[in-house]
């Protein structure tokens, strides 16, 4: 809380009887110690006022924090084409090590709140000569119940990405897609992995970050 002080100046001399003369004007008369204690009041009220904004400000709601959701995504193949299993080891982090693995897991949400950042950490490697890629994405499809399904629509994409040993991806996120109605949408993550001959990826976590809808 800020330093709330006041310190009166008006300090009252006491008139003595058939001595003093009372005067309007002059040091000692009555507009020089109206002045005085008007001037008093006027810095207690304002001292006051500081004291009640003081009181208000440590009454205030702090403002709201982002929220955080990490997870390691449990990856279920998409098809027969899919490739392999993703497999996990003990301490829960996703392995692809085929030559053509695509697995998806459904998220659940906060409802209500702005998606504003998407992170990946993890890993890849590469067993031979031949290269890896990777793609990672992030997207809300529609509940309804139509024939063909409607498209996904992307809310964080990453759909090309090759760099070699620990990687963390920082994907921005679609901002006129990013308030999460889960009455309305049911969100996916999709990884796929490729690799000509040898090589593996992994994902250790993944970082969802949420902030209030205003």
């Amino acid at each position: 809380m800020a330093d709330i002080s006041y310190t009166p100046t008006f300090h009252h001399v006491a008139w003595e009887d058939r001595k003093d003369r009372v005067e309007a004007a002059g040091p000692n008369g009555f507009n020089v110690r109206f002045n005085a204690i008007a001037s008093d009041l006027g810095q207690l009220s304002a001292t006051v006022t500081d004291i009640g904004a003081a009181i208000d400000a440590t009454n205030a709601a702090p403002p709201p924090q982002p929220q955080r959701l990490s997870f390691t995504p449990t990856l279920r193949p998409t098809g027969l084409l899919s490739g392999g299993a993703w497999s996990y080891d003990r301490n829960g982090v996703a392995h692809a090590n085929s030559l053509a693995m695509t697995g998806v897991a459904n998220l659940t949400l906060p409802h209500g709140l702005r998606l504003t950042a998407v992170r990946i950490v993890g890993d890849m490697q590469r067993g031979s000569s031949h290269g890896v890629g990777g793609a990672i994405s992030l997207a809300r499809t529609p509940i309804r119940l139509v024939v063909p399904a409607p498209a996904p629509e992307p809310l964080a994409v990453n759909d090309s990405f090759s760099s070699l040993g620990p990687f963390d991806l920082q994907i921005p996120v679609s901002a006129p897609r990013a308030l999460i109605d889960t009455s309305v949408f049911r969100y996916v993550l999709t990884a796929t992995f490729e690799t000509v001959l040898f090589g593996s990826m992994s994902i250790e976590a993944v970082h969802l970050t949420f902030a209030s809808p205003s």
